[in-house]
């Protein structure tokens, strides 16, 4: 920034002197798919001191700090930033000024030489609490962020923080303006020596359809719940929703009350869950457990009978129905959720090819969605098990993966993007929150090398799940001809059973000791065009938590766009 070197703001005489103003731009609007405004600009003013004029800014700076009370920490907190502010360019105190402290600061201009008021903006977040997580927010930049966007001697001003502001924050931001102003001994403006206008940051078109998102919302409970609706055919997110929610706009004047309350939530509202939390996959894993044993050789038409209990060498497993399946194929396996027709498979082929198919959907790698902080989520090996526990994988290690349970992780867009390659015949999609936004490497998807008839027999297993009486979802089918849903539930454990008669779906259990409920299908099911994912944390069964909300939200996008 050659602007800023030094001999730029020589003193034009004995009295006078030259200030450098940083002009902001104004941020780039986001919108949703239909064009609805979700993010825009509103005019506010902050307050500024200008350090250039030796020491006799700090009489000032008390005096502001007495009309405006202060607290002891506000006050801290300005002395902080001087230390490390850029002398020739005014600093930022106080960012925007009610009415009321503008009056008082206006009361006493004429005390007033290196402290004064400019106009700027904040931003204004529409539907702020149903996108909180999608949008995020924007702050004050700090020391460590100056670095890395390579802005070192521009001052302070806001930049995204979390959401997509953060992410596409280059293209929001826009390009700095500022403007040279001859400032005589009392501070008073004497002429305007340079006024170069800033450049307002690129508009944000996205994928999410924000009314589908503010209905999405009374459907997720308030101590954690995730949903996510995704274009089989394009991988775009139509809806990421999650509860607890956060005020975006209370960011714009952040006070320490609300964030301490934030911070100190213990349903975590300033996480991502879809994206940042990692949790046992559970039942849904089940997939992926059928395509390894149909890609080694097993036939869907190949039986077990499940009583309950199934015993391998010196362990016993047990199917979540403790009273058994009876004899059930494939298919049916799929429908009533058979642990153990899972544990048949693994015994037979192993848990290396389970391992790799995961790995083939994408589980243990990032998504690639547009948003920061994604977690990976975690496949194991006999590697890693022995470095991290010196013990070797056990036949136990092998049943436990096969019904999506054990060391294996996964976050809830994970899941989300697995369940769209199953509907899209193995489109395995980074998903897009932005729209008209070139992927980085090229490529929208990664088509997975899996047999057709492979993926038909899962998906007629998924619909037997929630359209034929006695599958784990049935009581959440849809009705309308041609939107029929088709899907897994599943159910992840986040503790042992003291004893194999314990249920940890039960509401009376503490609510960190119930099961996740998580459900994940298609519609319409012979021609699919979405994928839905709900993640219900502790919600118990995802028969009974986990699918009807899924179904709520798939039917109310097919009724919108189908």
């Amino acid at each position: 920034m050659e602007l800023l070197e030094n001999d730029k703001y020589r003193t034009l005489s004995d009295k006078n002197r030259i200030s450098f103003i940083l002009i902001p731009p104004f941020r780039g609007q986001i919108y949703d798919i239909n064009g609805n405004i979700m993010a825009t600009n509103q005019t506010c003013f902050r307050l500024l001191l200008d350090i250039h004029n030796g020491n006799d800014y700090k009489n000032e700076l008390a005096l502001v700090a007495n009309i405006l009370e202060l607290s002891e920490e506000e006050q801290n907190y300005i002395k902080q930033k001087i230390k490390k502010a850029n002398k020739h360019i005014p600093l930022v105190i106080l960012d925007n000024l009610s009415w009321q402290q503008m009056s008082l600061i206006e009361e006493q201009k004429l005390n007033l030489s290196s402290i004064f008021v400019d106009a700027s903006y904040s931003r204004f977040y529409h539907f702020s609490e149903a996108t909180c997580h999608v949008i995020g927010y924007t702050g004050q930049i700090n020391e460590q962020e100056k670095q890395d966007l390579q802005i070192n001697n521009l001052g302070d001003f806001n930049i995204g923080k979390f959401g997509v502001e953060k992410y596409y924050e280059d293209k929001l931001r826009g390009k700095f303006g500022y403007k040279q102003i001859e400032v005589n001994a009392l501070g008073k403006q004497v002429r305007e020596i340079t006024n170069i206008q800033s450049q307002q940051g690129e508009d944000l078109h996205l994928n999410i359809d924000v009314e589908l998102q503010q209905r999405v919302q009374p459907y997720l409970n308030k101590q954690g719940c995730s949903a996510i609706v995704i274009d089989t055919n394009n991988g775009n997110v139509l809806v990421l929703a999650m509860s607890p929610v956060f005020e975006a706009n209370n960011f714009i004047k952040l006070s320490q009350d609300y964030w301490q309350s934030l911070v100190n939530d213990p349903y975590k509202p300033l996480i991502n869950k879809t994206i940042q939390s990692t949790y046992p996959p559970g039942s849904i894993f089940k997939i992926i457990t059928i395509l390894a044993g149909l890609e080694n050789g097993i036939k869907p038409t190949k039986t077990v009978n499940c009583t309950g209990a199934s015993v391998l060498g010196n362990n016993s497993a047990r199917c979540w129905n403790r009273h058994g399946h009876g004899i059930v194929d494939m298919y049916n396996a799929i429908k009533y959720s058979c642990n153990s027709y899972m544990y048949e498979i693994a015994r037979l082929i192993g848990h290396k090819r389970i391992l790799d198919m995961a790995r083939n959907f994408g589980f243990g790698t990032k998504t690639g969605i547009d948003l920061t902080g994604e977690a990976s989520g975690f496949v194991p090996s006999e590697e890693w098990k022995m470095k991290k526990f010196n013990s070797k994988w056990t036949i136990g290690d092998t049943l436990n993966l096969s019904i999506g349970q054990g060391f294996l992780s996964a976050t809830p867009i994970q899941l989300a993007r697995f369940v769209t390659a199953i509907a899209s015949n193995g489109k395995l999609y980074n998903p897009k929150i932005a729209k008209d936004i070139p992927v980085k490497d090229g490529s929208v998807f990664d088509q997975i090398n899996i047999s057709q008839q492979y993926l038909d027999i899962l998906k007629e297993g998924m619909y037997r799940a929630v359209n034929t009486q006695g599958g784990t979802a049935y009581y959440s089918r849809i009705l309308t001809e041609g939107h029929q849903l088709a899907g897994k539930t599943g159910t992840a454990q986040v503790q042992s059973k003291a004893n194999i008669n314990d249920d940890l779906n039960r509401e009376s259990i503490a609510w960190e000791r119930r099961n996740h409920a998580i459900f994940a299908g298609f519609a319409p099911y012979l021609q699919p065009r979405y994928s839905v994912l709900v993640f219900v944390d502790h919600g118990g069964g995802g028969g009974r938590a986990a699918a009807p909300i899924a179904s709520k939200i798939m039917a109310m996008v097919l009724d919108k766009y189908n």
